[in-house]
């Protein structure tokens, strides 16, 4: 019996979902109700690569094992929000996926494969990338198919191109070339086709463009037919209607010496990928012209307006400074980018490309991310189109000298454009607003938001990212290493006047941190929400947890003041999630981490968590230092909230001791009947030392056979001077047997931190 249609609303569009239990993929058990989820919960990386392209649908709709069917034309029942358009000379009218309810829409259709055009609506008879197909004959080829990839990937760098790889989900590998939308489908062929040849010539002479099997003559095909016009290719992240429910997975080319098979990332696995990081998170901001006809008249430097770039170019040396050279390239594109600049103050750089250029406004404090506030926008010198992509250090003796990083990029619309006033719409991958930018004396100008539908706000405060736990250090090149301090988890809201401070269950626990909530001025930014961790350190600067625990219990103003001075607390931010309405969520955690550098400069009571590059040395001094452990993050990994990921690993410092049994507390629950926990002390001539209570370790048949031989102990009185917790529960013993017990550290009072039953002294 099939189950009921289910509706719900996706942005505002009401969908009728069928068939949910529907198994699609039989040897792995999934449901059609698992690919609608998968879908949605990763929009945010189908929709760039389907945005405003006609799709070729492939449907399976009584599951893989079954019937499966193209569909170019959309079905007659489509929904009136559902984008679609009739290309010129066809019947057809395609499916265009511009938003999350179109994309739950096609899941429930079983359209387990979308195949989007190689160019969109707006530039139909133009692709903007190139793909190459490389598909072998059997799995066992597979090695030279990785081979011919590096090939080809060096070859097109050369060539100025920037490559991106993913596997098809099934057979073979895809490389991806982002070009400017300048040339139509033959010139594009035509093109490639010269490459192809040269390539093939230097440095792949086991390849060949020949589609007929029989003229390969046991050579591989480099196949670049997909750029033919109407031809389509399975779109990044979407599935195949194979068995296991394979991804076509964009991956980093560092991957590639390791991947084992174009199936290996699948629906039960692809969340292990996508902890790693976006691979093709430059995609966008990628495109190049086709390296034959760059200095032709689609894409060019025109003498005569060289003088728009006379101003960047005098103010800087180029051979110091990595940023574009002074070129004017007419492509317009009408592409944006927000970047973040570190200069000698911490400022926002707005730019929007225009006539070659792109026209530039330094903003100390952010575009306005509420509708009653303006904001100062400075007009700079005019800059590179090249610049879209830069980011970087700049020398800090050359103009402009610091860091600076991509915040938001995208593309926008001219409301109105006058000389003095401009009104646009910015459409970024998470920022969307629309601005008046208005002249008001020599190089200063006011912005003004006029809508802001898509901002990002801070209503609602995300869920803490999760480490998964390691009993070694990683030493692979992209991870960067941390501490793991000791103390209460938190996030810092903070906002335009004041500091919120939000515990990781959600509580609101500012009133107990007077001072850090007073430290608004140590953050350059207007708004933001920041992880961190709250600790309260000793003289040598090791965590004491007791006393951090102690300021959250610590109740009325007087006594709150008092224990700010007498147990001061230092909060250490070690990422950061939104800054001044830009969601960096999917940012790599290296340049997420390497912003906070300059949202933080003064380190007094919020600093920077600093970041090392030898994992084991610094592994090696906490342990010396007798501190909880290290954290080991993925450099190119998203935030992923709430989610427990290899992007994050926690490697915790575990020390053993041999200990003796004084007692144990009767257990309640699944125990009852058992012990709950063993009292544990040390013997040192006639010093006792208590080390308080292990309570994990055992299993029921351990719990089982400990309480038996206890049994052949005698009781005694409690001998120990310490009041403990659950006195009236404990039953004290004679101090006869030892065991062996792993622990963290010790706490202030002396007793074990998160102590772990080894089991007894072998020698008893």
């Amino acid at each position: 019996m099939p189950s009921k249609p289910i509706f719900t609303e996706i942005d505002g569009h009401r969908l009728k979902l069928t068939n949910l239990d529907k198994i699609l993929y039989p040897t792995a058990g999934i449901v059609k109700a698992e690919l609608i989820n998968y879908y949605l919960e990763n929009s945010d990386k189908f929709l760039p690569h389907l945005k405003g392209r006609p799709l070729t649908l492939i449907r399976w709709p009584d599951g893989v094992e079954g019937k499966k069917f193209y569909s170019k034309n959309k079905p007659k029942w489509t929904p009136d929000w559902v984008n679609s358009q009739q290309l010129e000379g066809e019947d057809n009218s395609y499916v265009i996926s511009n938003n999350k309810a179109t994309l739950a829409w096609l899941a429930n259709l079983a359209a387990l494969e979308l195949h989007p055009m190689g160019s969109t609506i707006q530039h139909i008879n133009h692709p903007d990338h190139i793909i190459f197909d490389l598909d072998p004959l059997s799995d066992s080829e597979f090695p030279k198919i990785k081979e011919l990839a590096f090939l080809l990937k060096e070859y097109l760098i050369a060539h100025d191109y920037n490559p991106f790889l993913k596997t098809s989900g099934s057979k073979g590998l895809h490389i991806y070339i982002p070009i400017l939308p300048n040339w139509n489908f033959k010139e594009v062929v035509e093109s490639l086709k010269k490459f192809c040849l040269s390539f093939i010539k230097q440095k792949a002479p086991f390849c060949t463009l020949a589609v007929h099997k029989g003229k390969r003559k046991g050579k591989i095909l480099l196949d670049i037919y997909r750029n033919y016009k109407g031809n389509t290719c399975v779109s990044p992240y979407s599935l195949r209607g194979k068995a296991g429910a394979p991804i076509s997975t964009p991956i980093f080319w560092d991957q590639l010496e390791e991947l084992e098979s174009s199936r290996q990332y699948h629906l039960r696995n692809i969340d292990q990928q996508f902890a790693k990081g976006n691979p093709w998170e430059e995609y966008a901001s990628s495109p190049r012209p086709l390296h034959d006809y760059a200095d032709r008249s689609k894409i060019h430097s025109v003498n005569k307006s060289e003088e728009k770039l006379d101003s960047y170019k005098a103010k800087r040396n180029f051979s110091k400074t990595s940023e574009p050279t002074a070129e004017v390239l007419y492509v317009n594109q009408q592409r944006f980018v927000i970047q973040l600049h570190d200069a000698s103050n911490l400022h926002y750089d707005l730019r929007l490309e225009s006539e070659g250029v792109l026209l530039s406004w330094a903003i100390p404090k952010a575009l306005p991310t509420k509708l009653d506030k303006a904001r100062l926008a400075i007009r700079t010198e005019d800059h590179p189109v090249k610049y879209l992509s830069f980011e970087g250090k700049i020398p800090t003796d050359e103009y402009g000298g610091g860091e600076m990083w991509i915040v938001e990029t995208g593309t926008f619309e001219w409301i109105e454009k006058k000389e003095n006033k401009l009104k646009f719409k910015l459409l970024g991958k998470k920022f969307q607003a629309s601005y008046n930018l208005f002249k008001t004396k020599n190089n200063q100008w006011l912005s003004k938001a006029i809508e802001l539908p898509n901002l990002n706000t801070y209503n609602k405060i995300p869920k803490p990212m999760l480490a998964n736990p390691r009993k070694t250090v990683p030493t692979a090149a992209h991870y960067h290493y941390e501490i793991k301090w000791d103390g209460i988890r938190v996030f810092i809201i903070v906002n335009e006047n004041n500091i919120q401070i939000i515990s990781r269950s959600g509580r609101d626990i500012s009133k107990h941190f007077p001072k850090l909530t007073a430290a608004r001025k140590e953050f350059e930014i207007e708004e933001g929400i920041f992880d961190g961790e709250i600790v309260v350190l000793d003289e040598g600067g090791r965590p004491l947890f007791s006393e951090v625990i102690s300021r959250m219990h610590t109740m009325g103003e007087r006594s709150i003041e008092k224990a700010s001075v007498s147990k001061k607390a230092t909060c250490y931010i070690f990422d950061c999630l939104i800054v001044d309405g830009h969601d960096l969520m999917q940012k790599p955690q290296q340049r997420r981490h390497a912003m906070l550098h300059g949202i933080i400069p003064k380190m007094k009571y919020f600093r920077v968590s600093q970041a090392f590059e030898d994992g084991k040395a610094l592994f090696d001094g906490i342990k010396a230092a007798s501190m909880e452990g290290i954290m080991a993050k993925d450099k190119r990994a998203p935030y992923f909230p709430g989610q427990r990921s290899d992007g994050w690993l926690k490697i915790k410092v575990r020390s053993e001791l041999v200990a003796t049994v004084i007692g144990y507390t009767q257990g309640e629950g699944d125990r009852s009947g058992m012990i709950g926990a063993l009292h544990l002390a040390q013997f040192e001539d006639d010093k006792i030392t208590y080390l308080g209570k292990v309570g994990t370790g055992f299993d029921h048949s351990t719990l089982k056979a400990i309480k038996k031989r206890l049994n052949t102990l005698k009781v005694t009185k409690k001998i120990i001077k310490e009041d403990i917790e659950e006195a009236h529960r404990t039953t004290w013993l004679e101090a006869k047997f030892k065991c062996n017990v792993e622990f963290a550290s010790y706490s202030s009072t002396g007793t074990l931190r998160e102590p772990v039953w080894k089991g007894w002294v072998s020698a008893q």
